[in-house]
């Protein structure tokens, strides 16, 4: 591996960093060398991230639409109209963050992603005018959806296994799921507590609590600590350090190959494309559901606490069904497993617009929440199969932009549609239409069988 390659985040004999850098690749290279394979680590730091960055999610949002909207005197529109804004940031910014992921690795990026929105959750419980919401909400929502995006955790995720690549990343992504169900009801028992304010402020010192962990534990590829992906074995021409202990005994396992593309050999094959236009209008029907659902339901009159109990019942539903589409995905393969995901999507919405009690609200969230658990999830695991992992944070990168674009339009069409309309009913329909477009644009997706850098 040559130096140009290694990056930032190289084995620590490569470089000569800072007293405390060489205290956390001491570390690493202690971990790397041991029985338990390194990529888990990795695993378990990104579940960790996952499960404080949730405040900024659709779900969460939408606990917070009602109250901020009332004290400020705001309509649903523009109150929406500062996660247009962060999101449409972070798309701009989105062709950098991956350049960085592939180049330097995460340890830093994602380090001060953390610090950044710890900060961002801090200003928001301090904001008294819309101008200074859209501001600080922006920065916050552009760094969730851009450096600490699960796209690029995700990816990260992804360099780390090959054979073993779904289920991996369903147990990072766990960390979303099990935070998520959780902190919605404690999110709604602080509102109605204390108030929105302290509810910002919780989630700022969760975000600042963790970002320590980047810093500490994540690395680039497993090559870098000279491993193979899914911690079979070492990687040809590669020694560990010589502070390292020697590692135990693996048997060799035979590894697919790998083919990976470039940035500019993606950005030619029609793949790339599809896959772009499927990504933006699912995250636009997507986020038109999750930040409206909890105002949905205490319009048709489902009570806050009921309509809280439902998010939670959404984001608990998704722990379950990363498992299991991600066994779909391993059994059956990613496109399959994802055409599942969009089916139960669609009927999931359905069962949320006919909600008109908290027994439907718990269902229709319940099955929203079994589909919405497989999209991300099948998703990456498609463009890794389907691009390689070397680059695929440049790849991703390139793409987040399609994807913030829909992520961005969802919640601000929904939004508009009840402010013209007084209720969702037509955004529902509309959501449904673009899942089952989704389904028919993924039928048009093939392989690419481009040339490319083949991995042995």
């Amino acid at each position: 591996m040559n130096e140009s390659e290694q990056g930032r985040d190289a084995p620590p004999e490569t470089r000569q960093p800072f007293f405390l850098n060489r205290i956390a690749d001491s570390l690493v290279t202690r971990l790397s060398g041991g029985r338990f394979y390194y990529g888990w680590y990795i695993v378990a730091a990104v579940f960790a991230i996952e499960a404080t960055a949730v405040g900024f999610n659709g779900p969460f949002f939408s606990l917070f639409l009602k109250p901020m909207s009332r004290e400020f005197g705001w309509t649903r529109a523009m109150t929406t109209g500062a996660v247009t804004i962060g999101t449409l940031t972070a798309a701009v910014i989105s062709f950098g963050v991956g350049w960085v992921l592939d180049r330097y690795g995460p340890r830093w990026m994602l380090a001060a992603g953390c610090l950044v929105l710890g900060a961002a959750y801090l200003g928001l419980s301090q904001v008294n005018s819309l101008l200074a919401f859209y501001l600080v909400y922006a920065v916050g929502r552009s760094v969730f959806q851009s450096a600490l995006g699960r796209n690029m955790l995700n990816a990260l995720t992804a360099k780390w296994f090959v054979r073993r690549r779904a289920i991996a990343i369903a147990f990072s992504t766990l960390g979303s799921v099990l935070g998520g169900s959780v902190m919605a009801p404690v999110t709604q028992g602080i509102i109605n507590g204390y108030g929105w304010r302290q509810a910002w402020f919780f989630f700022g010192i969760l975000a600042l609590s963790v970002a320590i962990l980047p810093w500490l534990f994540l690395r680039r590829l497993p090559e870098d600590l000279g491993l193979q992906p899914d911690g079979d074995g070492r990687a040809k021409g590669d020694r560990p350090s010589a502070d390292a202990p020697p590692p135990q005994s693996r048997r060799p396992r035979r590894r697919p190959t790998e083919v990976n593309l470039t940035l500019g050999q993606a950005v030619r094959t029609a793949s790339f494309w599809v896959l772009c236009l499927m990504v933006a209008v699912t995250l636009m029907a997507t986020t038109g559901v999750t930040f409206n659902m909890s105002p949905h339901f205490t319009d048709v009159g489902v009570s806050a606490a009921a309509a809280a109990a439902a998010i939670s019942i959404f984001t608990l539903f998704q722990a379950p069904s990363v498992f299991l589409w991600g066994f779909v995905a391993d059994q059956l393969g990613a496109k399959r497993a994802l055409l599942g995901v969009y089916l139960t999507l669609a009927v999931g919405t359905w069962l949320i617009a006919r909600a008109h009690s908290p027994a439907e609200a718990y269902l229709g969230s319940a099955v929203f929440g079994a589909g919405f658990g497989g999209v991300m999830l099948a998703m990456d695991v498609v463009w890794a199969d389907f691009f390689g992992r070397r680059h695929l944070g440049n790849i991703r990168g390139a793409s987040l932009a399609f994807q913030l674009v829909g992520n961005a339009s969802g919640s601000i069409i929904a939004a508009m549609l009840y402010d013209w309309k007084g209720s969702y009913d037509y955004a529902f329909k509309l959501i449904i239409g673009a899942v089952l477009l989704s389904c028919l644009v993924l039928t048009l997706a093939r392989k690419p069988t481009a040339k490319a850098e083949v991995a042995t």
